[in-house]
């Protein structure tokens, strides 16, 4: 194999490799229907994907919740120091809402949100990478 060629391939496992790893997101219980989730993004997932992830995430643990329809009631982001990257970190307060709730009308689907194959991406527990 020719350097040139191995340089390549070895440049493309380890950009598999970050991106694999780019996105992580926690949740935390706040009530008994409402909690946040806060994720972090590296910078090669751009500026745009901490929001969409926190929101996949936050349909996710809705529907393992048992539920489907949720609002956000409050956001946040931020930058934060990695090493030599400045990763994206996206805060958002989820709750849970049904049909006597005051939010309804305006409430998200869960299920809606997360596509076709919002099944698999429940039984897996996360979204993706770099949306």
């Amino acid at each position: 194999m020719k350097a040139s060629t191995m340089k390549s391939s070895l440049a493309l496992a380890a950009l598999v490799l970050t991106v694999g790893a780019c996105a992580s997101s926690t949740v935390q219980q706040m009530s008994r229907t409402t909690f946040q989730i806060s994720s972090t993004t590296a910078p090669i997932c751009g500026g745009a994907a901490a929001p969409k992830i926190a929101s996949k995430v936050a349909a996710i643990e809705v529907i393992r919740r048992g539920g489907d329809l949720f609002v956000l009631t409050g956001a946040d982001t931020s930058d934060q120091a990695r090493g030599n990257f400045s990763a994206k970190r996206q805060g958002v307060i989820v709750m849970m809402v049904d049909e006597t709730h005051p939010a309804f009308d305006d409430a998200l689907s869960a299920r809606e949100l997360l596509g076709a194959d919002w099944q698999k991406q429940v039984r897996s527990g996360k979204p993706g990478t770099c949306l």
